[in-house]
């Protein structure tokens, strides 16, 4: 679907802008200023949760076995990740800012993709949604595995009680499992549970008032667990969704947004470091701050497209082909 693909590369580039304006400035601070503030970008993630709930559960009804959903997110996430750890590690520890260089083990626990949960800082600040997905994936392929995929609604009720629970203590500062909290991502499940509902709603029409009825109650779960900004923010995902369920994003279909989905996640990968890096030497030798953006975002999308065009998508192809041949050598003879 390549208005999803599109979705993708729009919220990868609102939080490409979001970084280098305003996390830039709240981190190091642009020479001079920058009069662009394009902190709703920060939420752009968001977006992301929705795509990546309509998308997994969509694969996980064509699946056939456990393995092959494995491989495949494997696949998809680990190539282009490794690889961009590599390209952003030599930047940084040659020519980038002593507070982005991590103490080896640091570094080291960074290949696993789960090292906020391991107490252990983010080489790119952009990877903390990284685990977050990791662990959706992984409560997925469980409710796969044990046949539970049917009773969907049932275990998006449990998530939205458990969410705003967790919510409710958070604000009352009352005590809530650490463990529960960030394995079960409760702070983001009603995110991606509305992108299995919105799913759910183009794809099975017979069950359009439970779908949006259910859809309420993950708005109202993050109306009382979560900050007040993330109230319009859902909104706004549900308003973007609706459009793409009634066929009204058609006119993402083009070249350009296909070609800016497909390096989404390499530029979601490589932005933020590396960008931080050439924005702070640019602005040293007195280039203006809105030049030295523009001249990072364009390296940033030069960067990404050679990633996915010699790294992800090759290795992510050869992956899935030696999978499927030994699938095939693993068959009965008849």
């Amino acid at each position: 679907m390549v208005e999803l693909d599109a979705l993708r590369g729009i919220a990868a580039v609102a939080v490409l802008g979001y970084h280098f304006t305003t996390r830039y400035q709240e981190q190091i601070g642009h020479v001079g200023g920058l009069p662009a503030n394009l902190r709703l970008g920060n939420y752009g993630v968001y977006l992301f949760f929705l795509i990546s709930g309509f998308v997994i559960f969509m694969t996980l009804e064509r699946t056939r076995a456990a393995a092959d959903f494995v491989v495949s997110r494997f696949s998809r996430l680990f190539p282009g990740y490794w690889a961009a750890m590599l390209i952003t590690s030599a930047v940084v520890y040659s020519v980038g800012l002593p507070s982005q260089q991590l103490p080896l083990d640091q570094w080291l626990l960074n290949f696993t993709m789960v090292q906020e949960i391991l107490g252990v800082e983010h080489l790119d600040g952009s990877y903390w949604t990284l685990q977050i997905e990791l662990f959706f994936y992984m409560q997925m392929l469980f409710w796969f595995m044990v046949g539970q995929l049917r009773r969907i609604h049932w275990i998006i009720g449990v998530w939205l009680l458990l969410a705003t629970v967790e919510g409710l203590c958070e604000k009352q500062h009352w005590h809530f499992s650490y463990w529960v909290r960030e394995l079960m991502i409760l702070r983001y499940i009603p995110f991606f549970a509305l992108g299995i509902l919105f799913y759910r709603l183009h794809r099975y029409p017979a069950e359009r008032r439970l779908n949006l009825a259910m859809i309420g109650l993950a708005l109202l779960a993050i109306a009382v667990g979560e900050r007040p900004i993330f109230f319009p923010v859902a909104l706004a995902c549900c308003a973007v969704f609706a459009l793409f369920v009634r066929g009204q994003l058609s006119f993402l279909d083009s070249r350009f947004f296909a070609f800016l989905g497909a390096i989404s996640y390499a530029l979601y990968l490589v932005h933020q470091a590396i960008g931080f890096v050439v924005i702070h030497h640019l602005e040293r030798h007195g280039i203006p701050a809105w030049l030295a953006c523009g001249i990072a975002a364009l390296a940033s999308l030069v960067l990404a497209t050679l990633l996915h065009n010699v790294v992800e998508r090759p290795a992510m192809q050869w992956i899935r082909d030696a999978w499927k041949a030994r699938r095939m050598q693993t068959l009965p003879h008849r």
